[in-house]
């Protein structure tokens, strides 16, 4: 393997292309009013010759990443930690889990006919349409604190609830009358539906705890199919080689590797005694989806902190990713983006990088950031697998004890419903300070 990548490294870098700090045309493009981005073709100034630092963030409102330019440069350092602390909140896979949770939980309360409090928890979270929602960093996290169990802890401190349901009783077009009839009046019958916070958060870190134990398979599976990405990836540019020009013409190939994450879970799945949760599939690619992000945070980490010797795969790297995260990792997104990602990168030459200011240079090798990805990720894979198996516990020490509390504490006293004026104040400020928290500026530069 190591003899065919040499060979392969040889032959790309013959056709490296040579650019110049001079030479990057950044040309932005629009794609949300909070978004700025560069076409994936064209290459932003080196970071060390630009005035500003290149935000990372995701906005609040629509998880979709955020990029501006911060004309200080004294504070370039708080910005950069707290942009890290909040892409680390960003990628956390018990916020993760907590939201798709949540959205199982929805979805179990529709096939039971209780639409009223999914309605109701989407107007606690302040979100719409979470059972069509297909992605990660769902906007009510950030907005209640960024921690995977802010959400819930706000939830059952919600006092109890009535919902007012108003259903057609007799009327136009009613039980066989005529739509034009006159003389016939709608009449409605109203009755009430109990919510209970309480309750809801309970069955919620239920569900929660059954995704954790699907997750912690499910990441094994994970890890098997990134093992055999270099494999395929190595094995289908050798087969690509042997064929003839007309051959590549009536037969490309139109993947760097072969996609198995989603047919090895299935087949496991499959054939496994115990049923899986409604949405498995989905949790799992958005799984993989946010292991391959979390990894690519700790790889440009690493090229960081290591200076001068992996300056250009830093600077390569960032710039690939930066210019790619709104359509691979944020907002609703389709299935298989992170092998997506992963096959376009595999699938970029190698670049010599050179500034002209500095005269220094280097060669930026995709393949290898790929391999240096794929390794990371058995790291994050390992090291999700202990969160896991530890999510039961940690229900059991923290926010199950005062879910108790709360329900002694009503079982011995009268129940009351509805919100008092003060209470719904209180609610309202807190919504409003949630809401209005900035995101931090600038990691990647």
């Amino acid at each position: 393997m190591f003899t065919m990548r040499c060979i392969m490294f040889a032959a790309m870098t013959a056709t490296a292309t040579v650019m110049t700090a001079s030479a990057f045309v950044p040309t932005p493009r629009i794609m949300h009013p909070a978004y700025v981005a560069t076409p994936k073709q064209t290459h932003m100034p080196l970071p060390h010759l630009q005035r500003g630092v290149l935000v990372h963030g995701i906005t609040a409102a629509s998880s979709s990443t955020r990029r501006q330019l911060s004309s200080s440069d004294g504070n370039n350092s708080n910005n950069e930690e707290a942009a890290q602390r909040h892409n680390d909140a960003r990628t956390d896979v018990r916020s993760f889990v907590t939201q798709r949770a949540i959205q199982s939980f929805m979805y179990l309360l529709t096939t039971v006919r209780d639409p009223h409090s999914v309605k109701w928890m989407e107007d606690f979270l302040d979100t719409k349409n979470q059972l069509n929602f297909h992605g990660t960093g769902a906007g009510y996290l950030e907005r209640f604190g960024g921690t995977w169990d802010a959400p819930l802890r706000a939830m059952m401190n919600r006092p109890k609830d009535v919902v007012i349901v108003s259903a057609k009783r007799s009327g136009k077009g009613h039980k066989g009358w005529s739509k034009n009839n006159p003389y016939l009046e709608d009449r409605y019958v109203e009755f009430e539906i109990d919510i209970d916070p309480v309750s809801l958060t309970s069955r919620i870190l239920s569900v929660r705890e059954q995704i954790s134990k699907e997750m912690h398979q499910d990441l094994d599976f994970l890890a098997e199919a990134n093992d055999l990405i270099l494999s395929s990836y190595f094995a289908i540019a050798k087969a690509n080689r042997e064929k003839s020009d007309m051959e590549m013409i009536q037969n490309p190939s139109h993947v760097a590797f072969e996609r198995t994450a989603v047919s090895i879970m299935e087949q496991s799945a499959f054939n496994s005694a115990v049923a899986s949760s409604p949405f498995r599939k989905g949790n799992f690619d958005l799984l993989y989806n946010l292991c391959t992000q979390a990894s690519i945070h700790r790889v440009l980490r690493t090229l960081k902190a290591a200076g001068e010797d992996k300056e250009i795969s830093y600077i390569w790297l960032s710039r690939f990713y930066t210019s790619r995260v709104a359509d691979y990792f944020d907002g609703d997104l389709q299935y298989g983006m992170a092998d997506d990602f992963m096959d376009e990168l595999l699938r970029e030459s190698p670049t010599v990088i050179y500034d002209d200011e500095r005269k220094t240079g280097g060669l930026a090798d995709p393949l290898g950031l790929a391999e240096q990805i794929i390794e990371e990720r058995r790291d994050v894979v390992n090291e999700w697998k202990a969160i896991m198996a530890n999510i039961p516990q940690d229900h059991t020490e923290t926010i199950r004890k005062e879910l108790l509390d709360k329900q002694m504490m009503a079982w011995s006293s009268p129940s009351s419903t509805g919100t008092t004026e003060s209470a719904a104040a209180a609610e309202t400020t807190t919504s409003t300070a949630e809401t209005n928290q900035e995101v931090p500026i600038g990691e990647f530069e």
